[in-house]
């Protein structure tokens, strides 16, 4: 006689036990990773924002742009401004921009702002 080959039923419930537990630990990981991203990618473009009101600022007598109309001030400055967003919705301002000073925008999802 041939023994048959193959997982028994106890065998089989660790192996899906052991899949379970490695999915519960990644799921939590990769959901924080791409939290943290976004955050990133929100703080880079109101850098490049930053970045690009002082380039304007150098080549308008000092005038920095205001908060109000940064985006079509600043449209030859950014490649793509209208793609430059925070990642989730949350949305930018900055209450010193007064054409004084650089843009120094800050989103309104404070975990962004860190």
């Amino acid at each position: 006689m041939h023994r048959q080959e193959g997982f028994t039923l106890i065998e089989l419930m660790i192996v899906v036990l052991i899949i379970g537990i490695l999915v519960g630990i990644a799921v939590p990981v990769f959901l924080a990773a791409s939290g943290d991203a976004e955050a990133k990618r929100c703080a880079s473009d109101r850098r490049t924002i930053k970045s690009a009101s002082n380039v304007y600022a150098s080549g308008n007598a000092g005038a920095y742009p205001v908060e109000a109309d940064y985006r079509v001030l600043l449209d030859g400055y950014v490649e793509d401004i209208a793609t430059i967003a925070c990642p989730t919705g949350g949305t930018w301002a900055d209450a010193a921009a007064d054409g004084t000073v650089p843009l120094d925008l800050q989103c309104s999802i404070a975990e962004h702002n860190g």
